[in-house]
């Protein structure tokens, strides 16, 4: 006998996990506390999720996310393309795709249309419901094991309860344990543009990004689905001198300094889409189930794991989180309530190196702007720098085979450990000897900034 099964939220992991479980026989009812997504995607932008505000931040789309899209939710992934989306190679940095490199690549969408295509496809699947406007109040458990959810008028019996209700889940307190928590130490404002039609699209620098770094500060430029594209600036939480930025005015300002950017914001270019979104009290989180949790209880997604979005990883460790608990499942429907368990500790221990891994890169960046904000610079290293994700990437547009590991990692395709190998190590050697240097900044400093801030507020 199936086991029933309720998923709470409808983001990308419960989505996710509702669409691969429902194709796997399960009948499924997702709970979601916002507003159905519209109709037509035209309609995207007005698309209002309070219970999600980080769908209106700029977004990455992964390899792994790409790849699971591939295989296992191959209709959702030609639904994205063929409703704007579009897949750019990393291959190279020119954006090229040599053989043996098809799986670097990355897919240009926004959040909420990723989301839109997924609910499509779950519409469309027998044995499924979906609940909008519709909080779970608590869980019902019997012996020690879910019984079912408490809603607004009653209860939905339940076998299963899988909590994607990201971090603001009703049930983190009562079933799970905070098992790390670090502040990501950074203050994003976000505004999201179209290019106008009949432009052609401006160059980008890696994939679908376009990174700036500066003095106390860093930016990037983010392609999305049908033309549009977000420019996101980052800085310290107590960095009272660029506050300012959240003010639409004072971002444009600041914005026209990058020249990496100028070829974007042309007025004959691009249009500007929304006004400026700020995001604060970001936290890396890392939690697991409680002892006490009861037999059928599972989370995934945001409600497990949360890190710095910098990176772009939440959507691709969501999607493999519901692939590995869909198929743990496929063989063995009835047996679904007492795996959770072991399947949500499975998909902890999967991200737990990416979520050091996020904590040691924040502490490292918050080091280097706190030095810059306060007026001084923190010693340079002397030498060949230390393998890492970083110093591959930059090598890599002297070495393909640098480049292409360094993507493998940024696009969670590889583990971590795969970075320092000794092949890696002698091809970061001779890049080095050959007299090749890091790029230095060329854009504005934090100076430049703040004079400009100062100045618009005047």
């Amino acid at each position: 006998m199936s086991a029933r099964t309720v998923v709470m939220g409808g983001g990308i992991s419960g989505l996710s996990v509702a669409l691969l479980l429902a194709r796997r026989g399960f009948e499924v009812t997702v709970l979601e506390r916002d507003q159905a997504p519209p109709g037509e995607l035209a309609s995207i932008g007005d698309w209002h999720r309070p219970g999600a505000p980080q769908t209106r931040q700029l977004h990455t789309f992964l390899g792994l996310f790409r790849q699971h899209l591939r295989t296992h939710l191959p209709d959702v992934h030609e639904d994205l393309l063929a409703n704007g989306a579009e897949e750019v190679s990393t291959g190279t940095p020119a954006g090229t795709t040599p053989a043996g490199t098809e799986d670097l690549a990355v897919l240009a969408a926004r959040r909420p249309t990723v989301e839109w295509a997924l609910e499509r496809a779950l519409r469309r699947e027998p044995g499924v419901e979906i609940h909008y406007g519709t909080s779970v109040r608590r869980a019902e458990v019997r012996d020690g094991r879910i019984s079912g959810v408490r809603v607004r008028g009653g209860v939905v019996d339940a076998d299963v309860l899988i909590d994607a209700a990201g971090r603001r889940s009703p049930l983190r307190e009562d079933f799970t344990v905070l098992e790390k928590d670090e502040d990501c130490g950074v203050v994003y404002n976000t505004r999201f543009y179209r290019l106008r039609e009949g432009v052609p699209r401006p160059p980008l620098e890696r994939g679908v990004t376009t990174m700036v770094a500066g003095d106390g500060f860093g930016g990037g430029l983010f392609y999305h689905d049908n033309r549009t594209f977000a420019i996101g600036i980052g800085r310290l939480p107590d960095d009272n001198d660029l506050k300012a930025l959240r003010e639409a005015e004072a971002f444009d300002q600041v914005t026209a300094l990058f020249p990496e950017f100028e070829p974007w914001l042309r007025p004959d270019v691009s249009e500007v889409l929304t006004e400026v979104v700020p995001m604060a009290g970001l936290r890396n989180t890392l939690r697991g189930l409680a002892p006490e949790a009861p037999v059928g209880y599972g989370v995934l997604g945001d409600a497990l794991c949360t890190t710095d979005p910098a990176f772009g990883r939440g959507a691709s460790v969501a999607l493999h989180q519901a692939v590995l608990l869909a198929e743990a499942f496929a063989g063995e429907p009835g047996a679904l309530p007492g795996l959770v368990r072991d399947v949500t500790a499975r998909a902890q221990a999967w991200v737990r190196p990416w979520f050091d891994d996020s904590v040691q890169a924040d502490i490292a960046r918050t080091r280097l702007w706190q030095a810059a904000v306060d007026g001084h610079r923190l010693p340079q290293g002397v030498g060949m720098p230390p393998v890492s994700l970083f110093s591959l990437l930059e090598a890599g547009e002297h070495d393909a085979h640098l480049w292409q590991a360094a993507q493998r990692v940024a696009g969670l395709l590889a583990p971590l450990d795969s970075l320092d190998t000794p092949e890696n190590r002698r091809r970061l050697r001779e890049v080095w000897a050959s007299g090749w240097r890091p790029r230095a900044p060329s854009g504005p400093g934090r100076a430049d900034l703040v004079e400009v801030l100062a100045a618009s507020s005047r």
